[in-house]
């Protein structure tokens, strides 16, 4: 199991070529450089601290130090409103506070078309909110973590989110985890995208309810290689007819029990004992 200080980057590696190990499409990075040292040092895209590779997959810079470990997951909370909001006011920095909004478009977009999150992490002296003199940060390390991340929670409202490393690192997971571990493969180039967002944390929260168990027949998922159980996470008024992204309108079920919720005969029937079952 990886723990915190294994993650901890001992190379301080070009953000360029950190970006473009993860998929990331640098032609334009490259055509648009007229610095003499090179693309590398491209001042459009050097400094930035997120990139969107549309349908594909979007990078964040994130620091070690920010990095928490939960109930044998690593985790990263944060929220770039408001760091964008601090650099805007306090440090009058206006480049900053496009960078942190940016940050938090990406997660926007990784949200809406259920895209994979790479991470570049960063160590070094890290920017204080209580130094008078608003010393920028100084990075003296940054590696790319091998593993996508997933974004497991995130309020429209305020912006606040939660990172967790990792796809299947949960104790259970449902379809959406699938699509985003597809998408996650570097030879990945058919761009897919949901109609509706889907909260990532109403799906959490269902699963765990679920506790591994179709809550319609009570079937355990199956296990898959990664050692999380599989179920499926199903609206019961569809979003499509206005129902409600909430935990109570959403429900695990095996992938039987899915198809037939969506299919069978009896699917009037079905529904009336999910709504029962959401609620409770």
């Amino acid at each position: 199991m990886v723990i915190i200080p294994d993650l901890k980057p001992t190379q301080r590696l070009h953000v360029f070529d950190l970006v473009e190990e993860a998929g990331f499409d640098v032609t334009d990075w490259v055509e648009s450089s007229n610095d003499p040292r090179g693309p590398k040092a491209n001042p459009k895209y050097c400094y930035e601290w997120s990139f969107i590779q549309s349908g594909k997959l979007v990078i964040l810079n994130l620091w070690y130090s920010a990095m928490r470990e939960e109930g044998g997951l690593i985790v990263q909370r944060g929220n770039f409103r408001e760091d964008a909001e601090y650099h805007r006011t306090m440090t009058r920095k206006s480049s900053w506070a496009k960078r942190a909004l940016r940050s938090d478009d990406a997660l926007q977009i990784a949200l809406r078309d259920n895209l994979p999150v790479r991470v570049i992490i960063n160590d070094g002296k890290q920017r204080s909110r209580d130094d008078p003199e608003l010393r920028p940060s100084k990075v003296t390390a940054r590696e790319l973590d091998p593993v996508p991340w997933t974004i497991t929670g995130y309020d429209w409202k305020t912006g606040q989110h939660e990172l967790t490393r990792g796809i299947f690192a949960q104790p259970c997971v449902d379809q959406f985890d699938l699509d985003l571990a597809d998408k996650a493969e570097p030879q990945r180039t058919e761009v897919t995208s949901t109609p509706f967002i889907r909260d990532p944390a109403v799906r959490r929260r269902v699963l765990l309810r679920s506790k591994g168990k179709c809550e319609l027949c009570g079937r355990q998922g199956f296990e898959m290689a990664s050692g999380a159980l599989y179920l499926e996470t199903h609206h019961v008024i569809p979003l499509a007819l206005g129902g409600p992204d909430k935990d109570s309108n959403v429900v695990a079920l095996c992938a039987d029990d899915h198809r037939r919720a969506h299919f069978a005969l009896a699917r009037d029937e079905i529904a009336e004992r999910l709504k029962t079952i959401a609620r409770t």
